[in-house]
């Protein structure tokens, strides 16, 4: 393809082109039209699709919008959640440390109590008691085993009675036995008779039994083998049915797992390309931030080294996290009538101030503690210094969210140390009654500024004023590091269990100087402008309040400051008196007054403005910018790398699965073989088995019958026979009853002979029994009566020891009252300090889970944010190509019409002849045309063809055509040839402009793409 820059041959020479083809048959140009419809048809299909996707995406942006939107509502309750977990965990970890002391005061306290009583007498009645508790045991335990014995004596007796009675029962059962056996001896002899008898007669007749009946036994066995032979085989043909079946089953079910893990595989790779392309997309945004990180890193540090340079120069700066941003304008303008609105947007302005709290921290400068303020006469180098101080730090908060900064101005610093010098000549307990409006407006009044009045009595407004905002602090005091509040609260306690909140606001005393410099309210530099610097952090960052967030950084009600000049200054007033608390007040006035309010400008001089730049401003915008910069892209590459990480965890994953697919796949390609040849080997067996069971089953027939016929001679001969078979069955039978009789009767003798030696036996044993338990009896009561006489020594012993204890209990009654009541507050602090231990270790999970749930949010609103990006980039390249798609349609239309108008061209009634003698270089003053692909060129050459070169007559609509062509300033300059080119040229012009190449005309610009 050639490149942009090439030329599309002159239009004198489509000219020529057009006159060479002008014999061309109406066929072909049915056959191009044809195509044309056909191409558009596509187009306009292709168009469909890409604005069902436009669709499609915006309704994915919609919706990722939305889910962002609601994570985002849910970042505060989630820091919130933190917060409060956290506070609750430091609270629970003071708690468990406060009773982890009070245990080991408890302890030593028992340990010293324990130590002043003496134990031998207690000691001394412990052991006695328990010399009487072993000798009761030893009299109970001797008494229980002589009671023990005489139950045991009882039962010798009655198993010594037992026993004779057993020998002389089994006694008389042998006697019995002998008996029966000689009657029963006699009756088998003549039994026996009986039986050789019948049997001489029966012998020849039971050979003859016997030899039909094996004959019988042979031909069903003939049968029955057959038989075995028939179900194998019919066995077999089933068993190769099923397996053809199972085979073929076995088939289906392999080919199908081959086809679900091969579309599994090819889905698992799209997906792994997929992963990869994600986390290489991810690698390059990862590799950017780091790189802006980096940069931004460098900025703040090179500012920060520039800065620091003079070792007397200290920046303080004050950085507006982005989430504070986002809930003030979130809360912006809503109604908080309602108290759950009141609550949630206290909740979370509170999340979002402490992370501004934190992130913000006063930076001493040495140099400054030794410079001591006059703060009853203040030199106006020392208010001018702490004025451009404060002020700057108020500018940089209202230059982070776009309003504008506040103009420090002579005038308002008058009005400010007239308001500071009205406070001290009133005395005014700002800490009881707050603002001292009626003072303020007063002054206004007279520094020809708005101000209010009582509607009552017209007298100055006690209510209301337009103009200070007032930090109460205690002179010589100020908020210490919350780090350091923390690990005091640790170290020595928090009964209050105040909040992180609450310990951050503290006040503790930092006042250094001697004791006439605090009674002259003398303090130094670095200590003021810790006090200016605190006194703003309280008002863009309180945990309870943000009236005065609001009005410094002109929001809501005070929006109408937001933009204009504001007129500011600040002052300082040191209360004459103690305040009610006792406490000595320093007063803060931060004085802002809006342009619209100043009333007489000859009185309050708006152009007696303060600068308050320096040299250094460039270099602290640098410095607080690039670390809003660093505090923002800082978590953003970390949220990066942990998408990146599990992309990485994914790919593996992916691999893993594609390896297993693989694998199985050749597993299912296996199997499927297997059983392919399975069921061709059984296919074989039911081609042949069919015919073995036939076969089997005839001979079947034959064997059966055989089998029948022996056994119905069998039965003929037996019912011949029947009279002496049954005489010899039955001389058998009573010879077989008898004898089993008498050998049961041996049997029984037997079992009597050994009951009668085994009854003998335990006769003998039961009488030594007996007599060793009567021995026994008597040791028992000979020790029972030496183990009374060491009960009453030892009853004797505890007695005295008891007493010799209580003479001491009632003469030290103090000591044991000490020891018991050390006791008792051990085991009180004991059970304090392990309920305060599970309360902590309860109490940091709940911590740990806020703070995993906050992480996985901000991940999640991330992901969702870079979605958003991919949607929005998705939606732009499908506007500009569905854009590009009907600028084609209409090109391609406007085409079909100048085709058309060139077909209804009338040709004269003489024959047509091709002209060749236009040259190339009679077009010459036509301008080639730059920027068009080789594509665009075909298709315009293919829209224009010519079917006469010869002067021609031109419909109405071609005229109408060519007058606009030629009125438009993009037409083409005619070249004095015939009608037909001039034609031609003009609408070619209009083809090419809805191309839009511009104009063609040599004078005019072209534009490259």
């Amino acid at each position: 393809m050639k490149s942009k820059n090439s030329k599309l041959m002159y239009v004198s020479a489509a000219v020529l082109a057009a006159g060479a083809v002008a014999g061309v048959n109406t066929q072909n140009a049915h056959a191009a039209e044809v195509q044309k419809q056909a191409d558009k048809n596509a187009a306009q299909k292709t168009i469909d699709q890409n604005q069902k996707d436009l669709t499609q995406t915006q309704d994915q942006l919609n919706k990722a919008q939305a889910d962002r939107d609601d994570a985002v509502r849910k970042v505060p309750d989630a820091q919130a959640n933190v917060l409060t977990a956290d506070s609750n965990n430091q609270s629970a970890q003071n708690v468990l440390t406060n009773a982890q002391d009070q245990l080991k005061t408890a302890q030593d306290a028992q340990a010293k109590a324990q130590a002043n009583y003496d134990v031998s007498y207690e000691n001394n009645v412990k052991s006695a008691q328990n010399d009487v508790n072993k000798a009761n045991a030893d009299v109970q335990s001797t008494q229980e085993q002589i009671n023990v014995q005489n139950t045991k004596q009882a039962e010798a007796l009655n198993n010594r009675q037992g026993q004779e009675d057993a020998l002389k029962t089994n006694t008389e059962t042998l006697n019995r036995t002998n008996e029966e056996i000689s009657k029963t001896q006699g009756q088998v002899e003549q039994a026996q008779k009986t039986y050789d008898a019948v049997n001489k007669e029966y012998q020849p007749v039971k050979v003859e039994l016997d030899k039909q009946a094996k004959e019988a036994q042979d031909a069903q066995k003939a049968a029955q083998e057959n038989a075995k032979e028939l179900t194998q085989a019919q066995n077999e043909l089933n068993t190769a049915q099923d397996t053809v079946n199972k085979a073929a089953e076995t088939i289906n079910n392999a080919q199908a797992k081959l086809n679900s893990d091969t579309e599994a595989l090819n889905s698992a790779k799209s997906e792994l390309s997929n992963k990869q392309k994600q986390s290489n997309d991810l690698t390059s945004q990862r590799d950017q931030v780091a790189k802006d990180l980096q940069t931004a890193q460098t900025k703040m540090n090179t500012a920060k080294a520039e800065l620091d340079a003079d070792k007397d120069a200290v920046v303080n700066t004050m950085v507006m996290p982005q989430v504070y941003k986002d809930t003030m304008k979130k809360w912006s303008g809503k109604d908080l009538s309602k108290q759950s609105d009141m609550d949630q947007y206290e909740k979370e302005m509170a999340a979002a101030s402490w992370l501004g709290w934190t992130q913000n921290e006063y930076k001493h400068n040495e140099a400054e503690k030794n410079h001591m303020v006059d703060l009853k006469h203040m030199s106006k180098a020392d208010q001018i210094e702490l004025n451009k101080f404060g002020i700057d730090l108020i500018n940089q908060l209202r230059t982070q969210i776009g309003v504008d900064p506040w103009t420090f101005n002579e005038s308002a610093l008058d009005f400010a140390n007239a308001i500071a010098d009205r406070y001290v000549k009133d005395d005014w307990d700002s800490d009881k009654d707050g603002h001292d409006s009626a003072a303020i407006n007063e002054l206004a009044h007279q520094y020809g500024l708005r101000y209010t009045v009582s509607r009552k009595d017209g007298t100055y407004g006690k209510d209301s004023q337009y103009y200070e905002n007032l930090m109460t602090d205690l002179f010589g005091q100020t908020e210490i590091p919350f780090e350091q509040a923390k690990a005091n609260a640790d170290k020595f306690g928090n009964p209050y269990h105040y909040s992180d909140q609450q310990l951050a606001y503290d006040m503790h005393n930092t006042y250094s100087h001697s004791q006439d410099d605090y009674n002259n309210r003398l303090d130094d530099m670095d200590h003021l402008k810790n006090q200016v610097y605190n006194a703003v952090k309280r008002f863009a960052f309180s945990y309870n309040e943000w009236l005065h967030a609001e009005s410094i950084l002109s929001q809501e009600m005070f929006s109408d400051t937001a933009k204009g000049k504001n007129y500011a200054a600040i002052s300082f007033s040191a209360k004459p008196t103690k305040n009610r608390w006792g406490d000595d007040d320093l007063q803060l006035h931060f004085i802002n007054i809006p342009e619209s309010y100043v009333l007489d400008s000859k009185v309050f001089n708006v152009n007696a403005n303060i600068p308050l730049t320096d040299d250094k401003s460039e270099l602290k915008k640098q410095y607080t910018d690039n670390l809003v910069l660093v505090n923002t892209l800082t978590p953003k590459k970390a949220n990066l790398d942990n998408q990146i990480n599990g992309l990485t965890n994914d790919i593996k994953g992916l691999n893993t699965r594609i390896s297993d697919l693989t694998k199985s796949i050749s597993d299912s390609n296996k199997t499927l073989a297997d059983a392919k040849a399975t069921k061709a080997d059984a296919d074989k067996k039911i081609t042949v088995l069919p015919g073995r069971v036939q076969e089997l089953k005839d001979k079947q027939a034959s064997l059966d019958k055989a089998q029948s016929k022996a056994e119905a001679d069998l039965a003929t001969y037996q019912a011949k026979n029947k009279d002496l078979l049954a005489q010899f069955n039955a001389a058998k039978s009573n010879l077989d009853k008898l004898t089993a009789k008498l050998n049961d009767l041996n049997s029984a003798k037997s079992k009597a002979e050994s009951a009668v030696a085994e009854s003998k036996a335990n006769l003998d044993k039961a009488t030594s029994e007996l007599s060793a338990i009567s021995s026994r009896l008597d040791e028992l009561k000979a020790k029972l009566s030496t183990a009374k006489t060491t009960k009453e020594q030892a009853d004797a012993n505890l007695a005295k020891a008891k007493a010799e204890y209580d003479e001491y209990v009632s003469t030290h009654k103090d000591v044991i009252d000490n020891l018991n009541k050390a006791n008792s507050e051990l085991a009180d602090k004991t059970k304090a300090y392990n309920e305060a231990k599970e309360d902590a270790a309860k109490t940091d999970k709940e911590y740990q889970a806020a703070q995993d749930e906050l992480t996985k949010l901000n991940n999640h609103i991330e992901d969702l944010s870079t979605a958003i990006t991919n949607y929005k980039s998705k939606i732009k390249q499908l506007n500009t190509t569905i854009n590009k798609q009907k600028a084609d349609q209409k090109r391609a239309a406007l085409d079909a019409q100048i085709n058309k108008a060139l077909d209804n061209v009338s040709a004269p009634k003489h024959a047509a002849t091709t002209t060749t003698s236009v040259q190339a270089g009679t077009s010459s003053s036509v301008a080639p045309l730059a920027g068009v692909s080789t594509a665009q060129r075909n298709e315009v050459l293919t829209n224009t063809v010519v079917r006469s070169n010869n002067a021609s007559v031109l419909s109405p609509q071609t005229k109408k055509l060519v007058a606009q062509a030629n009125a438009s300033k993009n037409s083409l300059p005619q070249t004095g040839a015939n009608d037909k080119l001039s034609v031609f040229a003009a609408l070619a012009g209009l083809s090419l402009a809805s191309l839009g190449l511009g104009s063609l005309v040599g004078d005019k610009k072209r534009k490259r793409n």
